[in-house]
């Protein structure tokens, strides 16, 4: 993933991070009621124009799936996604846009393709545990959003979503946890505030 990529996903996370803690309700019904997925995925219609899409063929096709020729452009990206070797950012890609059409089984599939060809890479982890938690498998969630946030500070707010999870599995401990290890990284005194509430509420159900 090239640099600026890497400035608009850490933007997006952060973003989607403050907007579900702003709207967390006291007791959710599901661990991502308050979460727009759609604006986690790097968004092709707010990256447009910081690219060099000359010098990136992903980023091209990227800009023609959001401009006039959507269908051309995913025939780019499978065909970058299907060369020898394979390009990885072009299979990412396709995992974005499947979650964009609600294709979320093929998502995953690319996204756990991305891992196959390189272990270990965060943004498919954190795709693939996003996924997790919108489908109920909170404690695989809670395990990609630890690894991405232990192999960078930048997914700090995998510990956010973590504690969510922790919290609709029961383990008020946990969820405290997560919490607690967040406020460090909290993007403002609101969103802080906002968590320290949080814990104020799990610490006395615990203790109560």
């Amino acid at each position: 993933m090239n640099k600026t990529a890497g400035i608009v996903v850490g933007l997006t996370i952060t973003a989607v991070a403050a907007a579900a803690v702003m709207l967390w309700p006291a007791a959710p019904a599901n661990p991502t009621a308050a979460v727009d997925r759609s604006a986690n995925a790097e968004s092709p219609a707010s990256a447009g124009g910081i690219f060099d899409t000359d010098a990136d063929p992903v980023m091209a096709a990227v800009a023609q799936v959001s401009g006039d020729n959507p269908m051309a452009g995913i025939m780019a990206l499978r065909n970058l996604a299907g060369a020898v070797p394979p390009n990885v950012e072009a299979i990412l890609w396709l995992g974005k846009f499947s979650i964009q059409s609600q294709q979320l089984d093929k998502a995953r599939e690319r996204f756990a393709e991305v891992l196959v060809h390189e272990p270990g890479h965060l943004e498919a982890t954190w795709e693939l545990a996003m996924l997790d938690m919108e489908q109920g498998q909170l404690d695989q969630a809670v395990v990609g959003f630890e690894t991405c946030f232990d192999a960078d500070e930048a997914y700090a707010n995998g510990l956010f979503f973590a504690g969510r999870c922790y919290r609709m599995m029961g383990n008020n401990a946990g969820a405290v946890a997560s919490f607690k290890q967040y406020l460090a990284f909290a993007p403002d005194t609101i969103v802080a505030n906002k968590v320290a509430e949080y814990i104020q509420e799990l610490e006395a159900e615990i203790n109560g």
